[in-house]
């Protein structure tokens, strides 16, 4: 086994990913077993993509973190080398414990930065914030920042015949900007949803998001490999989003639903059923169940109930700009949120996976 850290200019952005990291190695083993459904998905759907794949001298998974989603195990035995890659290094220790000792030698860790732009915006954030004597200066400065943010040079990463993306890309945009928040609220107390500027900065970081990692997935394919991209496309429900004559419809969309699935008999006891969501109370089919059909009425009654994550015309677009390809059909499923995280209501996770690779 090899461990390759990669230099970095400050150690606060990477010690901001370890406490991310920190918390989802904490989390209980009850959880993590009620997030089966959607493992047992996306190991079967990573095998497929490297079944397409035409070598088998690397595979390469980006963000992987304690990658308890991806079959290291098997990927191990298929491939010559494997590399994981994630800023998080005890997460990605934690992630070896998969692997067979036998097979422990194939196996590469890589703590670096995926992006070719988020280490160098926080070190920025950090040092614009420091410098700034007010909120508004530091806003402003802000402000200035993103106006002028652009991409850097790809991650130095080998090619590979199987290059694994799996629910990375949405949290990109994320981390940046929750890091700018902690340092805002830390100098000033201020929380930095009041700036003006927020959603235009955080819609720019999400293109520029897209743009870098889907050049970057490309970059990483080798002449006959294929690429896993999965990620969450939405999330919810998030009763914030929603009125209550839109609930009041989407209710009434979702009871027949409800009611064939032995949740709900009258519209009385709909709202009782939907917060018992994620508790753990029901088997995961019935969950899952569930939350199918709390997707349909959402549809159904033109609710926005479910709060989109990622524009999906966008990576479509940014994929064949570079030549990418889908094999197969797309596969979505749900993967549920317990103990619930989502705000205000109980939630869960649309995923929906790709298979990609060089078009004809």
């Amino acid at each position: 086994m090899l461990v390759a850290f990669a230099a970095c200019r400050g150690q606060t952005p990477e010690d901001f990913f370890r406490r991310g990291g920190a918390d989802f190695r904490g989390t209980a083993p009850e959880t993590r077993l009620y997030w089966k459904p959607h493992i047992e998905r996306s190991h079967r759907r990573i095998l497929e993509a490297a079944d397409f794949a035409a070598g088998r001298t690397a595979a390469t998974v980006l963000g992987a973190g304690v990658a308890a989603e991806i079959p290291l195990a098997e990927l191990a035995r298929r491939f010559d080398r494997l590399v994981l890659v994630d800023l998080d290094g005890p997460s990605l220790l934690e992630s070896l414990q998969q692997v067979p000792l036998a097979l422990r030698p194939k196996v590469e860790l890589r703590v670096t930065d995926v992006t070719s732009f988020a280490g160098a915006l926080m070190q920025r954030m950090d040092e614009e914030i420091e410098a700034s004597s007010t909120q508004e200066e530091a806003l402003h400065r802000l402000q200035k920042l993103f106006e002028n943010l652009k991409l850097g040079l790809p991650a130095p990463l080998p090619p590979s015949d199987l290059v694994i993306s799996s629910l990375l890309l949405s949290e990109i945009p994320r981390f940046p900007f929750a890091y700018a928040s902690r340092l805002v609220r830390a100098r000033f107390n201020a929380d930095l949803r009041s700036w003006s500027g927020y959603n235009q900065a955080f819609e720019k970081l999400v293109s520029l998001s897209i743009e870098d990692h889907i050049r970057l997935l490309a970059a990483l394919r080798r002449e006959g490999g294929t690429i896993y991209f999965s990620d969450t496309l939405a999330r919810g429900p998030l009763w914030s989003n929603v009125t209550a004559e839109a609930r009041a419809a989407f209710e009434a969309a979702l009871l027949p639903g409800f009611q064939s699935l032995g949740l709900a008999r009258s519209p009385a006891g709909l709202g009782a059923a939907i917060e018992s969501l994620c508790e753990a109370e029901r088997p995961f089919d019935t969950e899952i169940a569930a939350f199918e059909r709390l997707l349909a009425a959402c549809r159904q009654s033109a609710g926005n109930a479910f709060e989109p994550l990622l524009p999906v015309a966008e990576i479509q677009r940014r994929a064949k700009e570079r030549g990418l390809s889908l094999i197969g059909a797309p596969e979505s499923w749900w993967w549920l949120a317990y103990p619930c995280e989502i705000a205000k209501g109980p939630g869960a996770f649309y995923v929906t996976s790709w298979i990609l690779s060089r078009a004809p």
